[in-house]
């Protein structure tokens, strides 16, 4: 059961259904505090003078409001090659959020004494925006508030048939996978992008990494496009990216590196998006990438867990979670040292890797 893709596809939209549903029917704050992540965020800054803090805004839900916030690290020059990471964009998918925030931790307590770090922090920018999805976090929803699933949300169409919900569909909120209105984005959407293009369009190089949790007993790593399967126009940096991790870390076998249309195509795709919006505007280097979490390593340790929606996504036990928060640190540090190094910048064969890269992934 637990080794075929197909029999955990269909488990997994037969349980969202059910009880994603339900979920949506509850739109009232159950808590009397912050999330627990955001209440991290705010321990991290208010500990360490070397995390900024940026208030990017307040989404408002009935009586109550909670902060969208961003993390700035590191070099405060706006043109140096930066480094994002984002979280929580579906708001059950919480561990994206506690392995930036363990990572930032790790990086808070080595600046102390590691001269390295603190030299490279120097030289690069660091910026993490750990929960994208407040209210999701604190509703225990993938969707937000709204019921909107914030990355089926952007103005970016796919060709899938209209019977295929799973791409984005606008027939209800009660439903999952609802896009609402893709032309007027939601709030935590809108901020989130223009703070990201701002950042882009001025940093010689950005990578971001979004971590998300699903399905599946293999993480991947995913780049775009998600609504259409032609090659983005920077492949050879994909590849290059895919081909130097391979090859440094030989024995490292945890990845799955694909565009994303090779699981399936979807409306609304956020990164997509911010693809195109940024290259309008930018000929600066772009790469965004989507850390999917195979969450079925944890599901088949503890079946348990297929009662609870929320659990779904989520390792329960505090040993995994560990687990899953240093799994991750090898590929942060990696992406921290490819825009040290200027890589994506002084590629001398373009032809060559978008050879191989379309032999690869688009044969």
């Amino acid at each position: 059961m637990f080794n075929n893709e197909s029999a955990h596809r269909l488990i997994h939209l037969t349980l969202y259904i059910q009880t994603d549903t339900l979920k949506q029917e509850h739109t009232g704050l159950t808590m009397s505090h912050l999330p627990r992540e955001i209440e991290h965020i705010l321990n991290l800054s208010n500990k360490n003078e070397q995390v900024d803090l940026i208030e990017l805004a307040h989404i408002q839900h009935e009586n109550h409001s909670l902060p969208l916030y961003a993390l700035n690290i590191g070099a405060k020059d706006p043109t140096l090659p930066c480094l994002v990471l984002t979280g929580s964009i579906h708001g059950v998918e919480r561990i994206g959020s506690q392995i930036i925030l363990a990572f930032i931790k790790s990086l808070m307590r080595r600046i102390q004494w590691d001269k390295e770090l603190q030299r490279l922090l120097t030289r690069i920018q660091l910026i993490a925006i750990p929960v994208v999805n407040p209210w999701g976090v604190a509703l225990k929803k993938r969707a937000n508030h709204n019921g909107v699933d914030l990355m089926r949300n952007a103005p970016v169409n796919a060709t899938n048939p209209a019977m295929q919900l799973y791409a984005g569909q606008t027939i209800s909120s009660k439903l999952p996978w609802f896009r609402g209105n893709p032309d007027n984005m939601e709030k935590e959407l809108t901020h989130t992008s223009n703070y990201l293009l701002n950042v882009s369009r001025s940093a010689s190089s950005t990578i971001v990494l979004d971590l998300h949790s699903g399905f599946g007993t293999k993480d991947r790593l995913w780049f775009p496009f998600a609504h259409h399967k032609k090659p983005p126009d920077n492949i050879e940096q994909y590849y290059l990216l895919y081909r130097l991790f391979r090859m440094s870390y030989p024995h490292y076998e945890l990845y799955q590196f694909e565009p994303q249309w090779h699981q399936y195509t979807t409306h609304g795709d956020f990164w997509d998006w911010q693809y195109l919006q940024h290259f309008e505007q930018s000929s600066h280097h772009f790469l965004p990438l989507t850390l999917e979490l195979g969450s079925w390593l944890w599901v088949k340790k503890n079946p348990m867990q297929l009662l609870s929606f929320s659990q779904l996504f989520h390792p329960t036990k505090p040993h995994r979670i560990k687990r899953v928060q240093r799994r991750h640190s090898t590929l942060l540090n990696y992406l921290m040292q490819v825009l040290d190094n200027r890589i994506l910048e002084t590629i001398d064969n373009k032809e060559q890797l978008t050879d191989k890269a379309l032999k690869l992934w688009y044969p």
